[in-house]
């Protein structure tokens, strides 16, 4: 291949990792601590006319659904952030192994 092959920075890769880590921990925190308690609104809370043609409940079923997706990409985030970690660790263990490979076949 003659130093034409394909190279990875596996300390780049631990660092996104490491952020997207970190950025996932964020993300839950400010967007659950955001809309906490947004989806525990009263029956009146749009007016007797409001609760009586399901505004609240549907405002109530969008605030839930709107947490589950914080927390879907909190964790999406978290499990991006340790696949590219893991991919590092895996570059970096190939390598030692080939290399230590190709120390044997030159003893």
């Amino acid at each position: 291949m003659g130093g034409s092959g394909f190279g990875v920075d596996t300390a780049v890769l631990s660092t996104y990792g490491s952020t997207a880590a970190g950025l996932a921990g964020e993300v839950g925190e400010v967007g659950t601590s955001t809309l906490s308690g947004v989806d525990a609104l009263g029956a009146q809370a749009f007016s007797a006319l409001g609760a009586e043609v399901g505004l609240t409940a549907a405002f109530q079923r969008a605030a839930r659904a709107q947490l589950a997706g914080v927390a879907a990409a909190a964790s999406g985030l978290a499990g991006l952030g340790g696949a590219v970690t893991s991919a590092g660790a895996d570059y970096t263990a190939r390598d030692e192994s080939s290399r230590d490979a190709l120390r044997r076949s030159r003893a």
